[in-house]
């Protein structure tokens, strides 16, 4: 009796390996979907890491702030022109106006954009050597928003908007007028 024993040993020892190379090749399968997974959420991280270091390097521009200019504050229009893009949905030449309000307040400049009457934006920044530089308020955004203006003469300035996503860019030509 024993020796048949022996051989149904074996047997069942070589159906179970068939079984092992099956859960070993799907065990490697989705060890590798996790890797890949894992690729996925670094590049992720990387990038919101940029995104904080450019609001971080902004911020310390921002920082120095000097308030040799009263004639900034108050109203202004603010005609944009769209010269640079590699983001979808917008084309060279594309225009808007927004009404910016400027004010001090901690001795940073604060400018409130609006769209007709809807507030669209809150942006920060400083007024040094006749350059305006804003930043807009929203530190967990996906996008940085920063505007460069140089104050030309009496209720003028000429500057450039850049809005930076993680993988495009828009670049405006900025126009302003101050109003009465």
């Amino acid at each position: 009796m024993k020796p048949i024993y022996i051989p149904l040993f074996f047997l069942a020892i070589c159906l179970q390996s068939c079984g092992l190379n099956e859960r070993e090749k799907k065990a490697a399968q989705k060890e590798q979907e996790l890797l890949a997974w894992e690729q996925r959420l670094k590049i992720k991280e990387q990038d919101l890491d940029n995104i904080k270091h450019a609001l971080d390097s902004a911020k310390k521009q921002i920082d120095s702030v000097s308030t040799d200019n009263p004639a900034i504050i108050g109203k202004w229009s603010v005609k944009m022109s769209c010269t640079e893009t590699s983001c979808e949905g917008s084309a060279l030449g594309d225009t808007k106006t927004e009404q910016w309000e400027m004010s001090y307040k901690e001795n940073h400049i604060v400018v409130k954009a609006y769209s007709g009457l809807v507030l669209t934006r809150v942006y920060t920044g400083s007024y040094k050597d006749n350059v305006l530089k804003i930043v807009e308020e929203k530190p967990n955004s996906d996008a940085l928003i920063s505007a460069t203006l140089n104050f030309l003469a009496e209720g003028r300035m000429d500057g450039s908007r850049e809005i930076v996503q993680k993988d495009c860019k828009i670049v405006y030509a900025l126009n302003a007028k101050k109003l009465k």
